[in-house]
């Protein structure tokens, strides 16, 4: 939640609009991408700065992205950097070639978010998160008293998943309490209970966001259903063919 470190991706594929596409998704996933179109550029800047993670299409203009994955594979300062596949390929024969040559995932496009945003994770994190965290402003209310016994001023959900969220908030309420919670999606009311597992105050020094993060303990499949289709909604909005 607040104070992530972003990771750097590096997007290749030789199609503009999946390029687009592909990049936007990984920019609201909260990932930092460098996109280019060839092979060729695509190792010139893992040469000049390792990135966390490479994305790749098949299909390039020159070098193929599978020559690519290979030559990744055959250099030491890059053999360990993870290389995903994404391809409009849909050939059993190059998914074997590029799964013996060490791709950590091969996915065909048009992926489905929550499965890109697993895959990454699954690649990248000591702790891989199952649910996509999305950067929001949602009203909400939380029941009980604060933990510093001030009165609650208007509180908002700044990050929403599937089984949680963090309250931005000047009153946190204590750790291991839980409460009702109410949040609106789209003008609906969203009820349901949830633990607080920490807190976070104002303090002196490096700024973080003031509130608390909250695991969901009870919640009604329509209510979850209703999340689940609003965080895809804002990881795909405006996206043309969406």
């Amino acid at each position: 939640m607040p104070g992530r470190k972003k990771s750097f991706a590096l997007l290749v594929d030789g199609y503009i609009r999946d390029l687009f596409t592909t990049g936007l998704i990984l920019q609201r996933l909260d990932y930092d991408v460098y996109i280019t179109n060839t092979a060729e550029d695509a190792l010139k800047v893992i040469a000049a700065s390792l990135p966390a993670l490479v994305i790749t299409e098949l299909s390039l203009p020159q070098m193929s992205g599978l020559e690519m994955l290979v030559r990744m594979r055959h250099d030491p300062r890059t053999k360990n950097i993870p290389v995903m596949i994404h391809t409009s390929q849909d050939d059993p024969n190059r998914e074997k070639m590029c799964r013996a040559s060490g791709c950590v995932a091969f996915l065909k496009k048009p992926v489905d978010p929550g499965a890109l945003y697993s895959v990454i994770q699954q690649a990248t994190e000591a702790t891989p998160r199952q649910h996509i965290r999305l950067r929001t402003l949602l009203p909400v209310r939380v029941g009980g008293l604060a933990a510093t016994g001030t009165t609650i001023s208007t509180e908002y959900v700044s990050e929403l998943s599937e089984n949680g969220i963090f309250v931005c908030t000047l009153s946190p309420r204590p750790v291991n309490v839980v409460l009702p919670v109410t949040l609106m999606i789209h003008s609906i009311p969203v009820k349901l209970k949830a633990v607080v597992l920490r807190t976070v105050v104002m303090n002196s020094g490096l700024f973080e966001e003031p509130g608390m993060a909250m695991k969901f303990t009870e919640i009604s499949p329509t209510d979850l259903e209703l999340l689940r289709n609003f965080i895809k909604g804002q990881i795909m909005r405006d996206i043309p063919g969406q």
